[in-house]
């Protein structure tokens, strides 16, 4: 019925295989993957490709070095002619893992050909290094007991010639049991060491996996909680170092890179002052102060002449601020996607990961305010000084009655310097160039340059004082606390936000509960195999096996965890002991605790068995193919 289920009642073949558990506490166990037989006829029902689907099937199964081959055909048939050897050649060349098993003995048709193949003497014989070993089973039509079907094939071959020249441990299927037990041992106790490194290594690589997701929090109060500490961690790991550390020449900080540019600026201001003083700009004064004359005497300064070029300083002014502005806040923002970059890389921190969009959004509004409200601090104070110049500050008289001292020295109309002896150290930068006047218009345009560049000096420099503090403030100082606050506020604002980026998504989920039962099953195999290793032996002597062994078929994740177990009643391999049932973990792997315990699979599939072929999936176990049926041998 489960053969029917699976692969239909049109004699088909399929890849997945049936699975028996047969449990007997007096006999040994094997694991066996039983192949279909080699058809290269369609039959009705079965597709035309039913040959090319087995011969897949079969390569699949005993490709890998690890298996053990069992390799079956009939007496009465040509070794010659079977393709099951053929097939196991192809993969096994020097025959170091393919048993023969010849079945239908009583129907041997040249009894010294059947003798030769067990020596593996004369010619036209196959050499195996694991030997072949003869069988008589019970035919369809006997309606035999195992029991009974035993003592008749100890009987035939006790009776058979090939009895005086073949070892018993060839003939019959209790020898090939033992071969079988035998040859299990030994593979068990060269692939145990192996086993238990692969089993460590799958453990401590599902546990790395495991810490690399992010934790699970299954409360909205834990994800709050676990909220409020990522948020330190981002300000602390991210905001604070780029801002206020200078990473030992790594990289610089923001203080830094912010006392770079406001030097710069400052020289932009300076060369600009530098100006006025230029002859094409002082043509600019002349002519405007031309169309003011007559209006008042010339040794007055013309307030509208002064406050039309103040003001016209101040777009330029404006341009070079509004400049620096933008630059300090692209530099600041730059920082910041560095260090968050830094942080994806190592990958140090899931959540932080997670939360690291949400994070970077409130991060970049917050700069954009601040940027905007700089902008028009700035731009406000800016706006003061469009009114009417004005002052009480005594540095702009002091800076006017230093250049008025040098109002009557020179003669010729150009730009000289001033003597040492009548220049006042009011500054490290002062201009010590000064237009010497000839005629009264030239002294009236002279005394507007001098008040026009007395009172441009004392403005940028209150004003380049108070923008470097405003940056100062927008990019570093009140960034890191005003950030904290706008983050810790989302969980009371937004509790949604929290519980959408620290929830586990699908995929997450899919992968944590994955990778934890993984976990679980290699967790009981781990202990398996390590908790006693005083006790974990091979006898081959005594054919036992203590503690733990293990077959792996293929992967962890397609757990198997049914068997059967061929049956045999004989006394010589019949066991009074009370052994516990086969301990099986849905992880991929089968272990028996018990002595004289060997695990046994068995895969059968709905096809007609023309040739027969067995195989052992993966190291320590094995397989065999039963015999075709007929109405006369065995």
């Amino acid at each position: 019925q489960e053969t029917i289920k699976l692969a239909g009642d049109s004699k088909n073949i399929v890849q997945d295989m049936i699975e028996l558990q047969v449990e007997d506490p007096h006999v040994r166990n094997l694991t066996v993957v039983d192949l279909p037989g080699i058809a290269h006829t369609a039959l009705d029902g079965q597709p035309k490709d039913i040959h090319d689907q087995i011969i897949k099937l079969i390569h699949r199964f005993i490709k890998p070095e690890e298996s053990i081959i069992l390799c079956v055909w009939p007496a009465n048939v040509d070794i010659a002619v079977g393709e099951a050897f053929a097939l196991a050649r192809e993969f096994d060349p020097l025959g170091k893992r393919t048993i023969g098993v010849i079945t239908k003995t009583d129907l041997a048709t040249d009894r010294s050909k059947l003798k030769q193949q067990l020596l593996m003497t004369g010619r036209d014989v196959i050499h195996l290094k694991l030997g072949f070993v003869a069988v008589r089973n019970r035919s369809a039509d006997q309606k035999l007991s195992l029991t009974e079907a035993r003592e008749q094939e100890k009987k035939f071959f006790l009776e058979h010639e090939v009895s005086m020249v073949v070892d018993p441990s060839h003939l019959g299927i209790n020898a090939l049991i033992h071969r079988l037990s035998d040859l299990y041992c030994e593979r068990v106790k060269q692939t145990f060491p192996k086993l238990r490194k692969e089993i460590q290594a799958r453990l401590v690589n599902v546990e790395e996996q495991l810490t690399k997701l992010p934790p699970e929090f299954k409360t909205s109060a834990a994800r709050v909680t676990a909220y409020n500490e990522l948020v330190d961690v981002y300000i602390e790991k991210i905001l604070k170092p780029n801002i206020h550390t200078t990473d030992y020449g790594q990289h610089r900080s923001m203080v830094n890179r912010l006392h770079r540019k406001f030097l710069e600026y400052r020289d932009v201001i300076r060369n600009q002052r530098k100006m006025l003083y230029k002859p094409e700009y002082r043509a600019k004064v002349e002519e405007q102060t031309l169309n003011y004359a007559g209006e008042q005497l010339p040794n007055f300064v013309a307030s509208p002449v002064l406050k039309h070029f103040i003001c016209s300083l101040l777009d330029e002014l404006w341009d070079y601020t509004s400049k620096l502005i933008n630059d300090c806040f692209r530099i600041m923002g730059s920082l910041l996607a560095d260090g968050e970059k830094r942080v994806r890389e190592k990958d140090e921190d899931v959540l932080l990961v997670k939360l690291m969009g949400l994070f970077h959004n409130v991060t970049s509004t917050y700069l954009n305010e601040k940027k905007q409200e700089v902008h028009d601090q700035l731009k406000a104070l800016l706006q003061l000084d469009r009114n009417d110049p004005y002052t009480v500050n005594t540095y702009y008289m002091e800076t006017v009655e230093k250049y008025k001292g040098t109002l009557t020295q020179g003669t010729t109309g150009h730009f000289v310097s001033t003597p040492a002896s009548s220049s006042i150290n009011i500054g490290d930068d002062d201009d010590e160039l000064v237009f010497n006047a000839t005629t009264t218009d030239q002294q009236a345009v002279k005394h507007l340059l001098i008040s026009l560049y007395s009172y441009w000096k004392l403005l940028t420099k209150r004003f380049v004082d108070y923008a470097t503090l405003a940056l100062r403030a927008g990019c570093v100082f009140n960034v890191c606390p005003d950030i904290r606050h706008r983050l810790r506020r989302i969980p009371v604002e937004r509790p949604d936000a929290v519980d959408k980026h620290l929830s586990d998504d699908d995929f997450i989920r899919n992968r944590r509960e994955q990778l934890t039962k993984t976990k679980e099953r290699l967790t009981k195999i781990h202990d398996i195999f390590y908790q006693d290793d005083d006790d974990t032996f091979i006898d081959n002597d005594n054919e036992t096996t203590t503690d733990a062994t293990a077959t792996e078929n293929t992967s962890p994740k397609t757990p198997t965890t049914s068997s059967t177990t061929l049956k045999d009643t004989s006394n010589a391999n019949a066991s009074s002991e009370n052994v516990k049932p086969t301990a099986t973990v849905a992880s991929g792997f089968q272990f028996s605790p018990p002595k004289q315990s060997i695990s046994l699979f068995a895969a059968t599939a709905a096809v007609p068995s023309t040739s027969i072929f067995g195989v052992a999936t993966t190291s320590p176990s094995f397989s065999f193919g039963s015999p075709p049926k007929s109405k006369k041998g065995s």
